[in-house]
């Protein structure tokens, strides 16, 4: 009597959404298959499917993680209870930013916000979320144009490296970020 047994893999998952996450960012979603992904992880093509019932299930839980994976050091240094300025913690966001490869993941889920409702709704609570923590610093009109232009000062950096200086994001955050120590309710 032959018996097999099936191999557990508890990491398997997370590896599919990682891979799926670097091949987008080389390939572009359109180039990310089932396959790709497939050989990219060692996982057999028959297999995937147990993990996510369609390759555009896959593609979200992917860009699910992205979200999380670059709003977490967002809300852990602007949450941060460190003497630093606010308005010098949102600078050095921008100027540390892994430019390159959050770029063109947030290209990707951007064209497909644009197409696809769910992914539109991704992007409204990762909006909302950096707004709210913007507001614990100025009034809440005031963070979503704080959050607006440093996500503005990131994508033109990516561009136009030399002319986006620390010295012009600094200015472009000073103007709209209250005086450190000020109340929120005193911005307005």
């Amino acid at each position: 009597m032959s018996t097999t047994t099936r191999r557990h893999d508890p990491s398997r998952r997370d590896r599919i959404i990682d891979t799926t996450l670097e091949l987008i960012a080389e390939r572009g979603v359109a180039a990310t298959t089932y396959r790709t992904i497939a050989d990219a992880t060692g996982v057999p093509l028959g297999s995937m499917t147990y993990h996510f019932a369609s390759r555009d299930d896959l593609v979200f839980a992917a860009f699910e993680r992205f979200v999380e994976q670059s709003f977490s050091p967002f809300a852990a240094t602007m949450s941060d209870p460190s003497e630093e300025d606010p308005g010098e913690r949102l600078v050095r966001i921008v100027m540390t930013e892994d430019v390159h490869r959050n770029r063109l993941l947030l290209a990707e889920l951007y064209v497909l916000s644009f197409r696809e409702e769910r992914y539109a709704n991704l992007s409204r609570q990762w909006m909302r979320r950096a707004r709210e923590i913007l507001a614990t610093y100025t009034d809440p009109a005031t963070a979503g144009i704080l959050d607006a232009v440093q996500e503005g000062l990131s994508l033109h950096r990516w561009f136009l490296p030399d002319d986006i200086t620390e010295g012009l994001v600094r200015k472009a955050i000073t103007a709209l970020m209250p005086p450190a120590g000020s109340h929120p309710a005193d911005a307005t």
